[in-house]
């Protein structure tokens, strides 16, 4: 799914639920008017009585008296029915269709743009088809916890790391930056791309993450139908942010490294930005890889530093360094 496909779902998504709460409304009001028949025979003598009015503007009659006729029996209708809903206890609106959304009147839109409630719906898609599925749903910026990291240099080093991930968010609609996670394996870089990522998604902004691996094989799948069906890897392209988390982990031959180089290049070339995490330090990316990706890797992105904690054994052994 691309971007304009991804805002058309959304736009689809909240089409139905404003169908839906309409529905709900009329039904509601249905039910209303059977409990109180009154209420329906004075709104059918109000419409009778536009009706009328409307036909006697068109006949070009200018008669006052005829004006104040129609005048006088909208208001006394109209007094008539605010009158036996305040005896019911009942809102004076009560009779009316209500849109599920206020603020755009089920649009999506307003003079400002993007109403809250479809940015609230791109949010939970994008949240939902990045990838980041219900085993990230407790990492957030929040509950990333600091107190593994027990050494002053280590926590100052993750302080600075974590301070950065929040500026990261803040300033993602604005900025666009690379961020390149290197450290052992269990110190944290996946929490925080993961993290990150949410953030974003929950902002509105169309988020994918993948592992190296799993992104090599959907272009595998794709160029060489091993799965049997296309897959989607436009959105690689195409996301307002890529997550490709364990680069390294992937099967090294000249197919994978030729992926990896196309999709960061093409990335970079249109100013998309990616979090990038692996277990490599600069000199094993430069064993494992060739050149021209090593290069792009160490000079486009930011390197936020992570502590030389394994936090994954420490929670394994039931304590804190």
């Amino acid at each position: 799914m691309n971007r304009s496909e991804l805002f058309k779902k959304t736009d689809d998504i909240l089409r139905e639920k404003s169908a839906d709460f309409r529905e709900k409304e009329l039904e509601r009001i249905a039910a209303l008017y059977r409990r109180l028949p009154r209420l329906k025979a004075i709104e059918d003598d109000l419409k009778n009585n536009m009706s009328r009015f409307t036909a006697f503007a068109f006949s070009g009659n200018r008669s006052e008296e005829a004006f104040n006729e129609f005048r006088k029996k909208s208001l006394d209708l109209q007094k008539e029915r605010a009158s036996i809903l305040a005896a019911e206890g009942l809102p004076e609106d009560s009779f009316k269709i209500h849109p599920r959304c206020e603020k755009c009147e089920d649009r999506g839109y307003t003079d400002k743009g993007f109403c809250e409630c479809f940015k609230r719906e791109l949010s939970a898609l994008t949240l939902e088809l990045s990838g980041l599925s219900s085993d990230y749903a407790g990492k957030t910026l929040d509950s990333f916890d600091l107190s593994y990291y027990n050494k002053p240099e280590d926590r100052e080093k993750m302080e600075l790391t974590l301070g950065y991930a929040k500026k990261y968010v803040r300033n993602f609609a604005n900025k666009k930056e690379n961020l390149l996670f290197m450290g052992r394996s269990g110190s944290g870089k996946t929490f925080l791309s993961c993290a990150i990522g949410k953030a974003c998604a929950e902002q509105g902004n169309f988020v994918c993450y993948v592992t190296a691996q799993d992104m090599i094989a959907d272009f595998e799948s794709e160029k060489f139908g091993k799965s049997g069906k296309t897959k989607d890897t436009e959105r690689y392209f195409d996301s307002d942010l890529l997550i490709i988390d364990d680069l390294g982990s992937e099967f090294s031959t000249q197919f994978s490294e030729s992926v990896l180089y196309n999709v960061i290049n093409s990335r970079l070339n249109s100013g998309k930005p990616m979090i990038i995490s692996t277990n490599f330090r600069p000199q094993e990316l430069s064993d494992y890889y060739h050149e021209r990706l090593v290069s792009r890797l160490l000079n486009e992105f930011l390197t936020p530093v992570f502590a030389d904690v394994d936090i994954r054994e420490l929670k394994k052994l039931g304590r804190k360094r």
